[in-house]
């Protein structure tokens, strides 16, 4: 295992610059991020669309098949 002496590294310099940051990209970082948030929640409510429906059906055929034996 390797041990790292982060003290003696010395630090990079910031690669943005320290004065106002550019508006577009701060835009198009954030609508970046909430797309991604939006995919994941949409992606997450398809799957559990699909979920409902597949326990749905079963039931529905557990229930035909009670019924009719």
């Amino acid at each position: 295992m390797t041990i790292m002496n982060l003290a003696s590294t010395p630090l990079a310099p910031s690669s943005q610059p320290t004065g106002s940051v550019n508006r577009a990209t701060t835009a198009r970082r954030q609508s970046t991020w909430q797309r991604a948030v939006f995919e994941t929640v949409g992606t997450f409510l398809l799957l559990a669309g699909i979920v409902v429906g597949i326990l749905t059906l079963r039931f529905a055929l557990v229930l035909i098949y009670g019924v009719t034996h």
